[in-house]
């Protein structure tokens, strides 16, 4: 209208990849075209890979405050800069915050930018909801349906949250461990369901795998192209490691470094290659870790060993491939340790590790969405979506058609 050249496609396109989700976003109002664009596989995928997004810190600390007659739990997911300078406690930005929350769990992930959450209401019964912090999208999934003997009891249970490559479709695998009632011929059985985020549904597995073997949750979510990792510990103390595939949606199994039974092991990812944290830790200043790096199936290598020369600890996660994230036991803080330097950066949390619960996150921001096809979003007030989660009992109904828009 005024004469002047629009920029050419590709400049677009590029300017458009190196901004935030938050302004990307707003820019979807522009106009239709940018709007496709933005909304497009494409666009996401390049956007997520893009050098500009840069990996953070995310941190979920489960806080608990004593009151006159109760316990009182809160939730706080804080996200801290791209470059933490050494010796300088990081700013943290808070991104959800939930007061007076009974029944949060735990979460895993993230993959592409998305979350796991877990909550609990009335016995055993678990409710499960897909979170994604940059978009502010949020989604319940509905129950899933596991067929249990009413005497059965909830041994163990462990997810794993992954993209079929094949179907451009997220999925949720649920892993459950019960044990008979006593008395009557105790022994663990295991189930297992998989939930499409297409179709909005689960349907029934069936799990290839010893019963009285112990899946531990990684670290960070370990999915790696269409495969999800967790590490398998059998009654012989020996390590295995356990796969899903979210294509094929059938189990597998792999071998490990041999490492001591009595040493604690972790999976998580270190760039993108699936890692082992070995070590023996709780021991101040005489903790060694080893750092194991899956070159090719069944082929690891060790490519770091760190001593913490720190007081007595616990590891958390592994940071920008060499660096780790621990909890020191005695002060409940949650430190950075740059082995190259020895120098210990204190992040800025206090913990409580006797009641409560704190997860460390390799995060980078994604514009993945949850909904799909011509599911609408919700308007009404963000924090009061999520306490909807977090402080309701949800009915079937509500679980199967409820979209929540996070603030």
């Amino acid at each position: 209208m005024d004469g002047r050249r629009p920029l050419p496609e590709d400049l677009v396109v590029d300017i458009l990849l190196r901004l935030p989700v938050e302004s990307l976003l707003r820019f979807k109002c522009v106009c239709k075209h940018w709007y496709a664009l933005i909304k497009s596989p494409s666009f996401i995928e390049k956007h997520f890979q893009h050098k500009n997004n840069c990996a953070r810190l995310l941190v979920c600390n489960l806080k608990v405050a004593r009151e006159v007659d109760a316990v009182v739990r809160s939730v706080v997911f804080s996200l801290l800069p791209e470059e933490i300078v050494p010796g300088v406690t990081p700013e943290q930005k808070t991104l959800l915050q939930l007061p007076r929350v009974a029944d949060f769990t735990c979460v895993a992930g993230p993959v592409d930018g998305l979350f796991l959450v877990q909550k609990k209401f009335y016995g055993d019964d678990v409710c499960l909801g897909l979170w994604n912090p940059a978009t502010r999208e949020f989604r319940p999934l509905p129950p899933a349906p596991f067929e249990i003997e009413y005497f059965f009891s909830d041994h163990d249970h462990q997810f794993g949250l992954g993209f079929d490559l094949l179907t451009l479709d997220y999925k949720v695998v649920w892993i459950r461990v019960f044990w008979d009632e006593p008395g009557q011929g105790v022994y663990p059985r295991v189930y297992a369901c998989v939930y499409s985020s297409c179709n909005n549904s689960w349907k029934r597995l069936t799990p290839e795998f010893p019963s009285s073997s112990t899946l531990s949750a990684p670290l960070d979510a370990t999915y790696l192209n269409g495969v999800y990792y967790w590490l398998c510990r059998g009654l012989d103390e020996i390590y295995t490691i356990r796969s899903f595939d979210m294509g094929s949606e059938q189990f597998g199994e792999m071998q490990i470094p041999d490492i001591p039974s009595e040493h604690w092991g972790a999976l998580t990812l270190r760039g993108n290659s699936l890692a082992l944290l070995t070590g023996d830790p709780g021991k101040p200043m005489t903790s060694i870790y080893d750092v194991w790096v899956l070159k090719q199936e069944g082929n690891w290598s060790k490519v770091l060993t760190v001593q913490a020369h720190i007081d007595a600890h616990w590891p958390r996660n592994i940071w920008d491939n060499d660096k780790m994230v621990f909890e020191i036991t005695e002060t409940s803080q949650l430190v950075l340790y740059d082995p190259t330097t020895r120098q210990v950066t204190d992040l800025g949390f206090q913990l409580d590790l006797n009641i409560a619960g704190c997860w460390v996150f390799n995060y980078k921001e994604s514009l993945a969405p949850i909904k799909r096809g011509n599911e609408t979003q919700g308007e009404d007030n963000a924090v009061e979506q999520i306490e909807h989660f977090f402080y309701t009992i949800p009915m079937d109904e509500d679980l199967k058609d409820l979209e929540y828009k996070i603030l």
